[in-house]
């Protein structure tokens, strides 16, 4: 069952990768401010990551195995103009869109 604490995680996980233009790692991205707040276990973050993958809302880099990645650029367009995560079940739970 996904917590409220998940959906944060994800949309803190967006808002971090959001300050950068490039690929990060997801160890640079766990020491954002907005991930540092909710403390999560590398274990969760990493969950969490791959979970961003599998919903293409995080691309990664070639031959990183997922450890490196940039925002999708659709995910990006909707943070540059609400400056909010897209809309989806998966970021906010089931009683959004």
């Amino acid at each position: 069952m996904t917590t409220n604490r998940i959906f944060r995680l994800r949309r803190a996980i967006l808002a971090a990768l959001f300050e950068y233009e490039s690929f990060q790692d997801l160890d640079i991205v766990l020491c954002n401010p907005a991930l540092i707040t909710l403390n999560p276990s590398p274990e969760e973050a990493r969950v969490e990551w791959q979970n961003l993958i599998e919903y293409h809302m995080i691309v990664p880099l070639a031959g990183y195995s997922g450890a490196v990645c940039r925002l999708s650029e659709n995910v990006r367009k909707t943070l540059e103009e609400t400056r909010n995560a897209p809309r989806d079940p998966r970021l906010w739970g089931p009683g959004v869109c």
